[in-house]
This record gives C-alpha cells, structure tokens and sequence, in this order.
C-alpha cells in the first residue's frame, strides 16, 4: 500500500517547472549537467602577481625580401634589360667627353706644328744645330724672307696665335719698343693713327707717339720693312733716314721713318737698348712687346733684365707672348723629341721652361714684378704663355 505522504514529498524536492524548462532548451540531454558552484580563490591566489622580467630576444637584423613577383609583367619588372646604346652614354658620358676632348685637343696640337715643320730645313745635317740660339733662324736668308714669313700665315692663323698678336698690338701705348720683331708680324695689328696724325702735321692724339722695332736679323727687317709701307700710308711718301752701324758684325744699323718717331734698329737683344726717339738719352719705354723672343736668345733671363733697364718704373709694362713646355707630360714629350728639328728651321728651342725662367729673372733683377702669367688658348695645352712685368716705382 503506497502512502502518498512519500509521494508528495519526493515532489516536493524537483525544481520548478520553468527551471526544466531551461535546462532542456539550453543543451540536448547528453550535455546537460547540474549546475556548480565556482570554486572560492584561495589567499595565495588573492596576492597580486609579481612583475615579470621582460624576455631577452636574440637581435636580427630585418631583411627585405621581396615577394617572388608570379605575373609575367612582374618577372620582366624584376630582370636587367639588356645596356642599349643610350643607357651606356648615359652612365659614361663624362669619362668619354673628356677623352674626347684630351683627344682632340691633341690632335689638334700635333697637325698645327707639324704644318709648322713641313719643310726641310736647308742643311739637314749637323752643320745647322747649334749649342746657343742666336735670333737668327738658319732657314731664312735673303732670297727666302718673303716666303719664309709666308710660311708662318696658315700655322698662326690656325692655332689662334694671330688674335693674341691682335690683343698684344692693342696694348701698346706711349712709347713703344718692340723686341724680336722679326719680320713685324704684328705690325699690322697696331693703331697706326697718332703717328699718321703726326705725319699730317695734326695733334697727336692718345696712342702710340713713337716706335722702335728691334731684330738682329736684317733680312727680318727688309720684310718687316716692306710691311710698314703697305700699313702706314705716311710711309709711302716718306724717305728713310739711315743711320750708320756702329758693331763689328755691321749691326746697330737705323731705319727712322716720320721725323724720327718711327726706327727699325738692327741690334742684338743682349746688347745696349736704344732710348726712345723723343726724350733724351734717360729716356724709357712706356711698352715693350715681345712675340716669341726668349726661345730664340742665347740667355733669356739676361734679356729680362735688360728689358727691365729699358721699362719707364710704375706705370710701364712689358708684355711677352711665349712659347715653352706646357701642362701636360705628353705634349711636353713631343716638343722635346722635334725639339732639334725646329731649332735646325726657326732658330728656336720650344720646349724651354718659360715659367721657370721668368721667376729666376724675377729674382736676379731689382725691381722686377710678375703682373701676369696666363697660358691662353687651351686647345694649345698650355704651350703658349702670355706673361706682364713691371719695375717698381723708386721712392
């Protein structure tokens, strides 16, 4: 006999209806589970953690590495395309403009003296070397002057030595003596115009008022001569007054031309320079210019000095226009190896040190100052100098 007192009471003890309710809704009957009480932390776990000493990590450096390109355009970005033309002047053009240029330069140094040296000096042999230049050059004699100075158009015109004798003439002022002039290339490139003036009988305005052309070679005079008739209309109508030698190798012999202002002198450079045409036996030159001189002369410093005695101090200038060894090891080489063959021509040792012999006569002369030295004219790699001195004014 079941007592419904039990019954009641084992229902008493299930949970509310909803409660079920839940418990079926939230999980299929293999999951379900009664619910737990969470476990209460003890006191170790309720101390608050320690810090932790940050981890030491191994340094690597980072490499970029770029990501396998997998489209054709990305392959054909990544591979070098092939040097073209462009790209390889584009990389070298400086290196090849400047061998271009070095290159060209050469040879355009090389064909200028050689056209200067076509012709076969008339004693090939030793009898035409000689120890000591003496401003005379063994290719030219009287038969031959003419031709010789003809010689020398082409190569001057060509390597640029006809507009520094242009620059060279416009400096002259004053009084001026003219050193070496040889056959008076330069005579051409003057202003003739205050002597002309003179000639007239009209005011002498600011310019040239007298000048004294200087050679030892009396062939170099007769052309240079010639060259003054044709520049100087004056000229044609005038009669020379000559003067007599006064040197035992009958040079020292005078050309005046225009009441005097203008002389062609046969004389040595190493010797006693004539004073100016007007102002007495103390007087001095306002200009002196030199075309080519000092490798033509047995002692160059020598000359310097004696140009320096001649030279108004302070505001006279003496202005040269060299030729000697250059910049460069190569062209210096040149012009020592055709050293012997031009002076056996021209009388003249191209390959002298310039430079050096200036600084030298700088240092024996009193007085003497460097202006300027300058090597114009690059295509000529520094072979030509162009060189002002000055005496200091005495206080």
């Amino acid at each position: 006999m079941i007592r419904p007192t039990r019954a009641v009471a084992w229902t008493a003890r299930l949970p509310p209806p909803t409660q079920w309710q839940r418990f079926a809704s939230s999980s299929p009957p293999s999951l379900r589970q009664s619910p737990k009480l969470k476990a209460q932390p003890s006191s170790k776990q309720l101390r608050p953690p320690l810090p932790k000493a940050p981890a030491i990590r191994p340094y690597k450096p980072t490499s970029h590495k770029h990501d396998k390109a997998t489209s054709p355009d990305a392959r054909s970005a990544t591979t070098p395309s092939p040097d073209t033309l462009q790209s390889l002047w584009r990389r070298s053009w400086l290196p090849l403009t400047g061998a271009a240029l070095i290159s060209g330069f050469l040879g355009f140094y090389i064909f200028g003296t050689a056209a200067a040296s076509l012709k076969t000096p008339p004693c090939p042999g030793s009898g035409c070397e000689y120890d000591r230049p003496t401003g005379r050059p063994p290719a030219l004699s009287g038969d031959n002057a003419d031709q010789f100075d003809k010689e020398l158009d082409f190569g001057e015109w060509w390597m640029g030595i006809t507009r520094l004798r242009r620059k060279l003439a416009e400096r002259a002022d004053g009084h001026v003596l003219e050193l070496a002039m040889g056959t008076g290339r330069n005579l051409e490139h003057y202003n003739w115009q205050p002597l002309s003036a003179a000639a007239g009988g009209g005011v002498v305005p600011q310019g040239i008022l007298s000048f004294t052309g200087l050679d030892i070679s009396v062939d170099m005079l007769e052309v240079a001569r010639k060259r003054l008739a044709e520049t100087i209309p004056p000229m044609a109508s005038s009669a020379p007054s000559v003067g007599a030698s006064t040197m035992a190798d009958h040079a020292g012999g005078e050309l005046a031309f225009l009441g005097g202002r203008l002389r062609l002198v046969n004389s040595d450079a190493h010797g006693a320079i004539p004073p100016p045409a007007a102002g007495g036996p103390n007087a001095k030159y306002d200009t002196i210019v030199q075309t080519f001189g000092l490798c033509s002369v047995s002692d160059p410093v020598g000359v310097l000095s004696n140009l320096a005695s001649a030279i108004k101090p302070g505001t006279g200038r003496i202005i040269l226009l060299e030729h000697g060894k250059g910049w460069y090891g190569i062209v210096n080489g040149l012009l020592d190896k055709n050293a012997g063959k031009h002076f056996e021509k021209y009388g003249c040792w191209w390959n002298r040190d310039i430079e050096a012999l200036v600084d030298e006569a700088v240092q024996r002369t009193p007085g003497l100052e460097l202006v300027k030295l300058s090597r114009p004219i690059m295509l000529q790699m520094g072979t030509l100098v162009w060189i002002e001195l000055r005496v200091a004014d005495r206080p």
